[in-house]
């Protein structure tokens, strides 16, 4: 399987050179410009629209009940968070049966505790400023007992994971990329040059409205200098597994039941606009 999906990089601190250039840049900036450029910043922003009888209203994207780069009408036309959440689960139960009846995978129980853990968190941001009415949900992960060692078997596995992902409407499942990484960082962060090389190899697949299924192969077995056999193994009794192949559901931002009519009241000052860039 290509690599297809998004560009990682590398966990530098590429922070403190920007941080250093912004305040160098506020430092430089008159009084005045200072000021518009905080009150800039306060309002957000704003798309000046006519209403029907000519009068001219300002939008604040900051209220925008969405988040950039969902289409609000697929959210509605999509499941509530706990519709979504319960498909998700049914979705990620078919995986792991048809992995176990094809590769003989077994599944190891999740940690204790992990079935009082809620999967639903604080509603999203908006990326305009604000608050969403959506909610993220991140389930937590299944674990088996083993992982394919091989290329081959690891390929295998992601063709049984994307049949079942496309009986439910998903994306076929890609492998994460790291275009602006070394080898040397991938070595160093993935343990090999190449997917069929890496202890570590992740990715993900594409839902309806925001939905998305991701997964990681942990193969302890292409730690050839044992850099990450302590980081990777758990100490006992911690529930996880060394070598094993993860799965877990998710949403960047389903809409609650009880919000749905909430959401579509927030909405209507943004009908027919075209979000900005976030």
């Amino acid at each position: 399987m290509d690599e297809v999906t998004g560009t990682r990089r590398p966990r530098r601190r590429w922070w403190i050179a920007a941080t250093v250039v912004v305040l160098v840049a506020v430092l430089a900036v008159p009084a005045a410009g200072l000021a518009h450029f905080m009150m800039t910043n306060a309002v957000g922003r704003t798309t000046v629209v006519k209403d029907e009888d000519g009068e001219e209203r300002t939008v604040y994207w900051r209220d925008y009940p969405g988040v950039a780069g969902l289409d609000p009408d697929e959210i509605l036309r999509g499941p509530t968070a706990e519709e979504g959440y319960a498909a998700g689960m049914e979705m990620v139960a078919d995986i792991r049966a048809a992995l176990a009846r094809e590769l003989e995978l077994e599944w190891a129980p999740g940690p204790a505790g992990q079935d009082d853990v809620d999967p639903f968190h604080e509603r999203t941001q908006n990326d305009f400023g604000g608050e969403s009415i959506l909610t993220l949900i991140n389930a937590p992960p299944s674990q088996s007992t083993s992982v394919p060692t091989t290329w081959a078997g690891k390929q295998r596995a992601l063709e049984i994971i994307g049949g079942v992902l496309g009986r439910h409407g998903y994306s076929a499942p890609v492998l994460d990329r790291y275009d602006l990484w070394t080898d040397e960082d991938r070595v160093r962060e993935l343990g090999g040059a190449t997917p069929e090389t890496q202890v570590i190899v992740s990715g993900s697949a594409e839902g309806p409205a925001g939905q998305w299924l991701s997964f990681m192969f942990q193969d302890l077995s292409k730690d050839t200098q044992g850099r990450f056999e302590e980081g990777l193994r758990p100490p006992p009794g911690a529930g996880g597994q060394p070598d094993t192949l993860s799965i877990s559901y998710g949403a960047n931002g389903l809409i609650p039941g009880s919000d749905r009519e909430e959401f579509k009241n927030r909405l209507k000052p943004f009908a027919g606009l075209a979000p900005p860039p976030p």
